[in-house]
């Protein structure tokens, strides 16, 4: 590599890992202690921390931004006074955040619909991991990680997820790796309690939740007549009057409520899947997470409410983003602001897909035709809601 050396104005090793800027030449800076610890920063504004051992040896620390100027400061001391540990494989050497970036995402994220959820599960949840070596990490120290996860008031259900995200990233870096150990393979999942509690509204809740609706549409409505006046005053163009839903947000909630249908299916949904005049709405396998496609009859209101909002041109999404026009990536502003309005601010997107199957059972659904409807793989993910008809199993019984 050829020798750079930095300008006075860049002198300052941390001032250099901060900046963005993408010099016409590269060039290094160095950092007076340790010695031999030095950022290099590329044309593209890319900047590399490395640690020089010998003349003409140094070895790669990683990027700025993955690493602070004190953990590289930390990882230089210990390579100057270890340089064996700089002759261990790449494979040994990679960090959790550097394998993300340059094998983990394309793969997850080309061969999971989920992937790059999956990839902002990991950076979330395992920050404090990213600028570990892999071959470091233990299944103790992601087991005392779990147990302050369930101290925080986490669910057993939620930290397994998390587990098993990182265990997935893990496994990929084992099967390119020969001879390489599933840091995680003996770490068994949390037990989750088979008796917990199912989240569905109550009567007060659903009247309060619909009624927070109409008021959000109303007060918007209202607020579009006192701009309209405002610009009328000036000369502008005016907005479109609303005489109806105010935006997508009433919509979507009626819709869940009624079909049950997954955040993520709702968020995908084209007009390509519904159909008027049977009354039905189709979820793709390529948008469901069974990876199985179904078919929901809509209702009075589901139907009224599509019909409702449909174009006169209706393709593509049926629900596009008004930032971006393309699809949503989550509603959690408009979502907190309304269910607080409806007093009920514990209440999640998912329980509307809880409170669908619950009205089901507690109506008499069979259990079979509720598990065709939400789309589970498994009947153990049905029977969550069985003991909300015991009148129904009373009546069984009582048949012998």
């Amino acid at each position: 590599m050829e020798n750079l050396t930095a300008s006075p104005e860049r002198s300052s090793i941390a001032k250099a890992a901060q900046s963005r800027d993408k010099p016409e030449k590269p060039y290094e800076v160095r950092a007076e202690k340790p010695l031999g610890l030095l950022l290099r920063v590329q044309p593209s504004g890319v900047r590399t921390f490395y640690v020089q051992i010998a003349r003409g040896r140094r070895v790669r620390i990683g990027p700025a931004g993955t690493f602070t100027l004190k953990q590289a400061e930390e990882r230089a001391i210990k390579i100057i006074i270890n340089p064996h540990e700089a002759t261990r494989k790449i494979s040994d050497g990679i960090t959790l955040g550097e394998y993300i970036k340059q094998h983990f995402t394309s793969h997850a994220v080309a061969k999971t619909k989920t992937g790059q959820q999956t990839i902002d599960r990991i950076n979330t949840v395992w920050k404090k991991l990213l600028t570990r070596r892999i071959a470091d990490l233990t299944a103790n120290e992601i087991d005392k990680a779990r147990d302050k996860r369930i101290n925080e008031g986490i669910s057993p259900s939620t930290v397994n997820r998390e587990v098993a995200a990182l265990s997935g990233l893990l496994a990929h870096w084992v099967k390119n790796n020969k001879g390489a150990v599933h840091p995680l393979a003996d770490l068994e999942a949390l037990r989750v309690a088979e008796d917990e509690t199912i989240r569905y509204l109550t009567p007060e809740e659903s009247k309060n939740l619909r009624q927070a609706l109409d008021d959000r549409d109303a007060q918007a409505a209202v607020d579009r007549v006192s701009a309209n006046k405002w610009r009328t005053e000036r000369g502008y163009d005016l907005y479109d009057e609303i005489t109806g839903y105010s935006d997508h947000m009433t919509p979507m909630v009626l819709l869940s409520l009624n079909t049950g249908i997954r955040q993520g299916e709702l968020f995908s949904l084209q007009w390509s899947a519904v159909d008027m005049d049977r009354k039905t709405l189709t979820i793709l396998a390529s948008h469901s997470k069974g990876n199985k496609t179904r078919t929901i009859p809509l209702n009075t209101e589901a139907h009224a409410v599509l019909d409702t909002i449909k174009p006169k041109s209706a393709a593509g999404l049926i629900f596009k983003s008004p930032k971006t026009g393309g699809r949503f990536t989550n509603v959690k502003k408009a979502w907190a602001e309304i269910t607080k309005n409806a007093a009920i601010p514990n209440l999640r997107w998912h329980d509307l897909r809880h409170d669908f199957a619950s009205q089901l059972v507690m109506k008499g659904v069979p259990l079979f035709t509720v598990q065709q409807l939400m789309g589970h793989s498994t009947p153990k993910m049905t029977m969550r809601y069985a003991k909300l008809a015991p009148g129904n199993l009373a009546a069984a019984v009582g048949m012998l």
